[in-house]
């Protein structure tokens, strides 16, 4: 059986790298210790220790690129104050497994609701969102992840309900992180991730809101996947319609 993280450990251990990073110890744009060095410095297991380094990826603390140590970002005070106390009742993986539930709750509604309550002005922003992500992920630009997120909330505020995009917004970092481990390196995931946002925009458009909640949730559970679950990916065709422009 698989060893399984002290909780209360990790949470310690979060508290004790999240005062490197205030106390300057840890500054932005440096690398931090080696994974070997921390369990030394930090008297913790292999398996707590990366549960901590998960949390702070999900708070948006720490960078990590290919090829290359795990670094600092520079994090606003913001950020922290809306999503520590999250941080510190749970940890690692079970925090995102949490983050998803409350999301599914939240963007399902929301999404039938912004089909039943969009305005012209609002479609017209979703249809920009949908074709600059398209661009932005065909390209394996960064910026995707924002213009992601962007039209998640996008859909948010289109709900009519002003709670909806800004519990959606305290959720920033978990969720853009989420987007990230959800297409890194995948040519089909991106895809996928593509013609989701399509698929949810034509619903919207149509004024179909049962519609634009299955699409919503099909599109949020086939993102989490690498994240809760450990199995192999369904064989998806490139759908004939990403290349189509968007119905304005």
């Amino acid at each position: 059986m698989a060893e399984m993280p002290n909780a209360t450990a990790t949470a310690q251990l979060f508290q004790r790298m999240i005062d490197n990073v205030a106390g300057g110890v840890w500054k932005a744009g440096e690398e931090i210790p080696s994974e070997r060095a921390l369990m030394s410095e930090f008297s913790a297991s292999r398996l707590t220790i990366r549960e901590a380094l998960s949390m702070l990826r999900g708070l948006g603390v720490l960078d990590v690129s290919h090829g290359r140590r795990t670094r600092v970002r520079q994090v606003p005070s913001e950020t922290f104050s809306k999503l520590l106390p999250l941080m510190l009742a749970c940890g690692g993986q079970q925090t995102f497994e949490q983050v998803f539930e409350v999301r599914l709750a939240l963007e399902v509604q929301s999404a039938a609701l912004a089909a039943e309550r969009r305005s012209d002005l609002q479609l017209q922003r979703l249809a920009a969102l949908v074709e600059e992500f398209r661009e932005l992920k065909l390209a394996r630009r960064p910026e995707a992840n924002q213009s992601d997120f962007g039209f998640h909330v996008e859909i948010a505020r289109a709900s009519g309900n002003p709670l909806f995009p800004t519990l959606l917004e305290s959720l920033t970092a978990f969720v853009i992180f989420a987007q990230h481990e959800s297409c890194r390196n995948d040519t089909q995931r991106i895809q996928r991730a593509i013609v989701s946002h399509e698929a949810i925009f034509d619903a919207i458009y149509d004024c179909d809101a049962n519609r634009a909640r299955a699409e919503m949730e099909a599109h949020l559970r086939y993102s989490m996947t690498r994240q809760i679950q450990d199995f192999d990916e369904e064989d998806i065709a490139e759908p004939r319609h990403l290349h189509e422009p968007l119905r304005t």
